[in-house]
């Protein structure tokens, strides 16, 4: 995963490639979809021949469900291979009068940031983060959270060990 990234685009429901939305041409791209959650690097020859369509219908499918941000296709990095081996849980109260927004988008400007969710309940914003060391995870309290006029309260969590690290979606129903 990226170290940072801003917030997805929000997606549009996936085409067939024409615009009647057909019911084939939606399990078309749920089935392209499938096959590139499982190798993201596979051939769209591969996945024509499993899906039983022309290479070309598999290129402009794949095209379209890029550029409508219904897919995206990168290299996901295990962070504990390239030495993060502090994973935290910061969960955020504003401050009152604080648009919860604006405290957002500072936090999602951070680089160790790579979770940030606007929660409800007792606090506001949720931010898993990736650090190096335990003096990278207290410096990024330290700077970001502690004293900080648009923050009236934390509360964190050191994760243990990660269970699940993966998105992947069903795709049938």
């Amino acid at each position: 995963m990226p170290a940072h990234s801003d917030a997805p685009k929000r997606a549009r429901a996936p085409r067939d490639g024409g615009e009647d939305g057909s019911p084939e041409g939606i399990e078309l791209n749920r089935k392209i979809i499938a096959l590139l959650q499982q190798d993201g690097r596979m051939a769209y020859s591969a996945i024509a021949a499993q899906v039983g369509v022309s290479e070309g219908t598999v290129r402009n499918r794949v095209r379209q469900l890029l550029d409508d941000n219904v897919i995206t296709i990168q290299a996901e990095a295990h962070p504990y291979a390239l030495g993060y081996e502090f994973n935290g849980l910061t969960f955020v109260k504003v401050a009152a009068g604080v648009p919860i927004d604006d405290v957002a988008k500072r936090l999602s400007a951070i680089p160790e940031v790579y979770y940030l969710i606007m929660v409800l309940g007792r606090f506001d914003l949720s931010i898993a983060t990736y650090h190096k060391s335990q003096d990278d995870y207290r410096d990024f309290l330290t700077t970001h959270f502690y004293g900080q006029p648009d923050i009236a309260g934390i509360e964190n969590s050191l994760v243990l060990k990660v269970h699940k690290m993966k998105l992947q979606w069903d795709l049938n129903g």
